[in-house]
């Protein structure tokens, strides 16, 4: 599956908003479990996908998912202790 069928499904099937349909597919928020739901039995998108959806859909990271990615990183570097 690519974005732009998840896309179309969601905004005719589901009566999503342009701007609910860009939030859903940047990981901003999550369909509802009822949506999750109906998504998996019929098109096969797995519950764990939305963890992730963009990678799930082989997108690249956003900016802020890549900047919060180095920022975990710079933290855990800093937290493990210096022999």
């Amino acid at each position: 599956m690519d974005s732009k069928k998840l896309r179309t499904i969601l905004s005719s099937e589901f009566s999503y908003s342009d701007t609910a349909v860009k939030y859903l597919l940047t990981s901003r928020i999550k369909p509802s479990y009822e949506v999750m739901l109906k998504l998996s039995k019929e098109h096969g998108i797995p519950f764990e996908a939305w963890q992730d959806i963009r990678a799930w859909l082989g997108l690249p990271p956003t900016r802020t998912q890549l900047k919060l990615r180095e920022q975990s990183e710079a933290s855990l570097k800093c937290a493990q202790p210096q022999n």
